[in-house]
């Protein structure tokens, strides 16, 4: 087995309002979509949507890196993205959480050096 995560699978109610989000709100590169699946492209792992009956916000979340948040935040708030955590600092950088169009969890990071 090899030690990396290559898909990364997301619950969602409706694939035509959550692919929208995705694509729109987060500029992510659409693969391909069927009605019940969908892949977008990243720089590392597969984004996968799936279409399920019970979608849990409480479920797993992921991060999406950023190396400016300040800036990011801003233009995602203007394309309607819902923050439930404005950007803190933490120990490790810059983080503010929102979910998305079917209310699971994400967050966006600017890491910081330590030097």
């Amino acid at each position: 087995m090899e030690k990396k995560i290559a898909v990364v699978i997301v619950g969602v109610a409706d694939m035509e309002r959550a692919v929208d989000f995705y694509r729109s709100k987060l500029g992510l590169p659409l693969k391909f979509q069927t009605p019940t699946y969908s892949e977008f492209k990243t720089q590392g792992a597969v984004l996968a949507l799936e279409k399920r009956d019970e979608v849990h916000a409480s479920g797993p979340s992921f991060t999406l890196p950023t190396k400016n948040a300040k800036r990011d935040q801003q233009t995602l708030r203007r394309r309607g993205v819902k923050f439930w955590k404005g950007l803190s600092q933490e120990r490790y950088g810059w983080v503010m959480m929102a979910k998305d169009s079917e209310g699971n969890a994400f967050e966006i990071v600017q890491y910081v050096k330590k030097e």
